[in-house]
């Protein structure tokens, strides 16, 4: 029964995990090809979360009408 429950958490989440996962992947890749490189791809996944928080926020609000 509880593992029912923490598998039905896990997997409402799923999605949300493999894009964060996917993007510290980019973001450790581009580190090792370019050290310095790896400060832009960060800012870049940071405002790719922030936007897509943002996105979802407003169709679960109706989109502010």
């Amino acid at each position: 029964m509880i593992f029912k429950t923490i598998l039905k958490a896990f997997w409402r989440y799923f999605d949300v995990i493999c894009f964060v996962f996917a993007l510290v992947c980019i973001n450790f890749g581009a580190f090792l090809i370019f050290n310095k490189i790896v400060w832009i791809t960060a800012g870049l996944s940071l405002a790719l979360i922030g936007w897509l928080s943002e996105v979802v926020i407003d169709s679960k609000e109706g989109g502010g009408k």
